[in-house]
């Protein structure tokens, strides 16, 4: 196991099955008028988690500010479990939602535009899908934390999220919060928190085409420029 943080050139990208979805009752609320702007900036910082396994790895990627626009952020995993015959206990279907935020209103990030799109599947997986994502009020992601098999695969995974701070012109990285995990199931715990300041907009999966296990994931964060 191991945790890797670096700067890097951006992949090209690869995404299947974009849909756009009608925006959620959460999002049906007023919002005051805008008077600010903000985007992200152009350079981009990783952190990362490996099994160390490279054998029959597939990658696969999800930026949502390279396919949607500076303003959207990943918010929401969907993820589906492995098939009731497997003694194994991982992520064997992956969706990701790529939120478009607003930073004019502290009560209403989300403007309320949605884009999901999957990001990998499994050979087979266990129909059902279960959710994890970032609340609606002032809540930006900042990171992810995963439950793995430290020297296998990822089981489980939940956001790491911060609202803004007092002066309504930075995130309070101080006083985190946490999005409830995607399945319940045990594993070791692995914090993959993006640098302050910064915000997460795309991931990176290694999984095993096989057994359809991630054996590695890669968290993309950006800075926001206020």
């Amino acid at each position: 196991m191991r945790m890797v943080r670096f700067a890097f050139a951006l992949f090209a990208l690869s995404a299947a099955g974009c849909a756009v979805d009608a925006a959620g009752p959460e999002l049906a609320l007023d919002a005051p008028p805008l008077s600010e702007t903000w985007t992200v900036s152009s350079s981009a910082s990783t952190t990362s988690w490996s099994s160390g396994i490279v054998a029959n790895l597939s990658v696969a990627s999800l930026h949502c500010n390279l396919l949607y626009g500076d303003r959207f952020m990943l918010a929401d995993f969907g993820v589906n479990q492995e098939v009731i015959a497997d003694p194994a206990d991982f992520i064997a279907n992956m969706v990701g939602w790529c939120r478009e935020f607003n930073l004019l209103d502290p009560a209403l990030p989300w403007t309320g535009t949605y884009v999901n799109t999957n990001i990998f599947s499994a050979p087979s997986y266990r129909p059902g899908m279960l959710w994890t994502r970032v609340p609606a009020n002032d809540s930006y992601p900042i990171g992810l934390q995963l439950r793995v098999n430290p020297i296998s695969h990822v089981k489980d995974v939940r956001f790491i999220y911060a609202h803004k701070d007092a002066t309504g012109m930075a995130l309070d990285v101080a006083a985190p919060s946490y999005s409830p995990w995607a399945i319940g199931y045990a594993g070791a715990l692995q914090t993959l928190s993006c640098p302050p300041q910064e915000v997460v907009t795309g991931v990176d999966v290694g999984y095993d085409t096989g057994s359809g296990q991630i054996r590695r994931l890669d968290v993309h964060c950006r800075e926001l420029i206020w």
